[in-house]
């Protein structure tokens, strides 16, 4: 590489980690501006600065040139690519196939592939069930949600915490994950938070159909901080320990459950411009489907039982909401089109049932999930006896391919008559706790 398509990648590579620091769009179209400016200086082959900007793009959720750049990346040089890059691909699929955008019957990749025909037929099977699949969805909810769990003090108090464990985080690669075990002492105003929430989850679990005396059995929540732009979204996945998942074994916690701090949508510029008792884009998603082995993948990876979800229910942010779902639930973030940035607390909980004893071979455990260290000022740590809050009444959405039935927690009709917007993900019969919203975005 020449000396000043080297520079170029350097400020590149430099933009970039203030991008995904910053969260800003300026930041990161800095970064594709120098990506693009080596690739030029290289007469525009060079796979791996190609797959550098195609990884950015997907850090900032422009899902269709981040795919799009990877791919030519390992189809010229495969064999320069190991097998985290044809994940970092993969991810990168599944993030634009949940893809929430108005243009999306306009910006389809290069026409409609075999894949993409046999998930319309297949979503349109599901359709046709839509009827049958609903009354077990509402007999059984997959999510339940909470809110205003925290006071606007103890929120702020959270802010802080978060961010600074999200730092801590960030400066630690071999981590994952942070642990709290049940009965210790809190060393932040997270851990403080996970006593009182211990009541919310064993009724979630009671409403999901486990046992209720399991819940009564935690041993301990695996907790981290994710700040991300409100574009990027998550890609659908297990919550799984991931030590173990390298070691080839699937451990899955009993109850996954995400704190939603903020900071909603945003401008150009990614600064929140909403009130923090508004909807904000990006909403959580969680897909009737299970893990199930199959002997054809490798150790730790698992398929989808079923093959295609018949339901779905969506949660959007609001700040200091809490929702609550079985760990082994297949779930992710829509990726919507909206500048802002979000910043949650995912929280999972491991319990044993009184019938059997969990060692801790069966727990997350270091180097990937550690205690937490202790914050040398814990004044004002969050009161755990409060009043259990009103669970959140779901909108019912009855058949995403017509109508939406119902006139929603806003007291408005036919708010909309795809869910969610043109997502390929299709259409499920789904319950949303909130308004179903235009691309992303939360009904005003």
């Amino acid at each position: 590489m020449a000396a000043t398509a080297e520079s170029a990648f350097e400020a590149a590579q430099e933009h970039h980690a203030r991008a995904l620091q910053s969260l800003a769009v300026a930041d990161f179209e800095a970064a594709f501006r120098e990506y693009r400016k080596v690739l030029t200086l290289m007469n525009g082959k060079h796979p791996a600065t190609q797959y550098y900007l195609g990884s950015c793009q997907l850090d900032f959720g422009d899902y269709l040139s981040g795919v799009e750049n990877i791919s030519a990346a390992l189809a010229d040089e495969p064999e320069n690519f190991d097998a985290s890059a044809r994940q970092r691909l993969a991810s990168g699929r599944a993030g634009l196939l949940m893809q929430c955008s108005e243009g999306y019957a306009c910006v389809g990749v290069s026409g409609k592939g075999e894949e993409e025909k046999e998930r319309e037929e297949t979503n349109a099977e599901g359709a046709a069930k839509a009827a049958h699949v609903f009354s077990d969805c509402a007999a059984r909810p997959l999510v339940a949600v909470w809110d205003d769990v925290f006071s606007p003090h103890e929120l702020t108090l959270l802010d802080d915490a978060a961010s600074s464990l999200g730092k801590y985080l960030s400066e630690e690669p071999e981590v994952s994950t942070l642990w709290f075990q049940a009965g210790q002492s809190p060393a932040n105003v997270i851990e403080a938070s996970i006593s009182r929430l211990h009541a919310l989850v064993a009724d979630a679990a009671s409403r999901g159909g486990m046992n209720a005396e399991e819940g009564a059995h935690w041993v301990g929540c695996e907790y981290w901080v994710r700040t991300q732009t409100n574009r990027r979204g998550v890609a659908t996945h297990y919550d799984m320990d991931v030590g173990a998942k390298r070691r080839g074994v699937v451990l899955l916690p009993a109850m996954s459950s995400i704190i939603y701090l903020g900071s909603g949508s945003g401008g150009s510029d990614g600064v929140s411009s909403v009130e923090v008792a508004e909807l904000t884009p990006g909403p959580t998603v969680v897909l009737s489907q299970r893990p199930a082995l199959d002997p054809m993948l490798r150790p730790g990876e698992v398929a989808h039982m079923p093959a295609v979800p018949s339901a779905g229910e969506f949660v959007w942010p609001r700040r200091g909401r809490y929702a609550v779902f079985a760990g082994d639930l297949h779930h992710g973030v829509m990726p919507t089109d909206d500048d802002g940035h979000r910043t949650t607390v995912l929280i999972n909980w491991w319990w044993a049932s009184n019938t059997s004893n969990t060692s801790s071979a069966s727990l997350p455990r270091p180097p990937g999930c550690i205690k937490a260290p202790k914050e040398e000022h814990r004044d004002g740590m969050l009161v755990n006896n409060i009043p259990m809050p009103p669970l959140v009444v779901p909108e019912v959405v009855e058949d995403c391919s017509g109508l939406v039935h119902g006139d929603g927690a806003r007291s408005q009709v036919d708010v909309e008559k795809r869910l969610p917007c043109h997502s390929r993900l299709g259409f499920l019969p789904a319950k949303a706790a909130l308004p179903v919203p235009r691309c992303g975005r939360p009904l005003a």
